[in-house]
């Protein structure tokens, strides 16, 4: 490597180390396609098995406890929550997949609501696919990266 690319990769790091200092906070909830906000900004999103952690990491991210709410309970995160980092990133919180302390039905809309979002939104750049290190990879994280694969999303 290059003392320029040194130099260029230390800027970038640089940036996204004073990025995530920047105030976060949360947008509004989305329980279906029609709800998401303009497609003005990039996206990146957290995903993985039902209470892995993904609330939990946003928080400690911004370094705030309550930004994102966490719960032992699986299947809490029930839509699409939204964050605005200094209105230049959405963040998205993803409802887990897997089991869930909902009903049926409920859980059924959300992970349907999860697969579109995760195929088709344009300005969703990437998708931190967080896997419980207790479990390692199920067959339902792999076909999350399947369809993630195949829908060209990193």
């Amino acid at each position: 490597m290059s003392e320029i690319d040194n130099e260029e990769e230390l800027l970038r790091l640089k940036k996204g180390i004073e990025l995530f200092r920047k105030p976060c906070t949360f947008m509004l909830s989305v329980a279906s396609l029609k709800q998401l906000p303009a497609d003005d900004k990039v996206e990146i999103a957290f995903a993985g098995r039902s209470n892995v952690g993904k609330s939990s990491l946003i928080n400690a991210l911004f370094g705030q406890r309550k930004l994102a709410k966490t719960s032992s309970t699986p299947g809490r995160t029930q839509q699409l929550n939204y964050f605005d980092l200094n209105g230049q990133i959405y963040v998205v919180d993803l409802p887990g997949y897997g089991f869930a302390k909902a009903p049926k039905d409920i859980v059924k809309n959300w992970q349907k609501l999860i697969n579109t979002y995760l195929v088709g939104r344009a300005n969703l750049r990437r998708v931190f696919l967080l896997i419980d290190s207790r479990h390692g990879i199920k067959k339902i994280d792999e076909e999350i990266m399947d369809m993630l694969y195949k829908a060209a999303v990193t």
